[in-house]
């Protein structure tokens, strides 16, 4: 006898969580990664509609100092690590410095995007037509930055800090897809 898993998914084989009664408002996710292009639309306040937000920007303003991305670049302030209601924090804790954008590896950006990503603009690329909505919508991400823009390599010392600022910050979820080839 054969076993079904039906499960609705979008035409980008990412899980539909529409109607299940869960969109991620109140959450924040950890991704740790190679950074996050924050300006892309996906992650957008403007395509954003929670109203119950896991990271206020006076949370992370009492927490900045205590984190070990301040320990490593002395003097950062909110306005350095918060970016905006859907990313309350960002940083680069290879590169040590508050810019979680990589200049050369968009896999972290991809994995926040099946994430918590909202892009509701009309997408045409390759074989793909439509619109673009991560598992969690509604919840926030804090991008994590582990991988240097100068080398192909997450150290230990930067994956333990990030993870240490999770602690700090109160994330709900952290999510680290890292590996190597053979």
């Amino acid at each position: 006898q054969l076993v079904e898993n039906k499960v609705n998914v979008y035409d980008t084989g990412i899980f539909n969580s529409a109607g299940c009664g869960y969109d991620g408002s109140g959450m924040v996710v950890a991704v740790l990664d190679t950074g996050l292009d924050s300006k892309h639309t996906a992650f957008s306040p403007d395509n954003f509609t929670s109203t119950h937000l896991g990271l206020t920007y006076d949370d992370v303003a009492s927490l900045v100092e205590k984190t070990t991305a301040y320990d490593l670049l002395k003097g950062i302030t909110v306005d350095d690590v918060y970016i905006n209601e859907k990313v309350p924090f960002g940083f680069d804790y290879a590169d040590k410095d508050p810019d979680p954008y990589s200049t050369h590896n968009n896999h972290g950006t991809h994995v926040s995007g099946v994430i918590v990503g909202n892009y509701l603009e009309h997408i045409e690329a390759e074989d793909y037509t439509g619109e673009f909505v991560g598992v969690a919508p509604n919840a926030q991400v804090a991008a994590m930055k582990i991988f240097s823009d100068v080398m192909d390599t997450a150290r230990s010392s930067w994956i333990l800090s990030a993870l240490e600022d999770c602690v700090i910050l109160g994330v709900d979820v952290i999510n680290m897809s890292l590996g190597t080839s053979c």
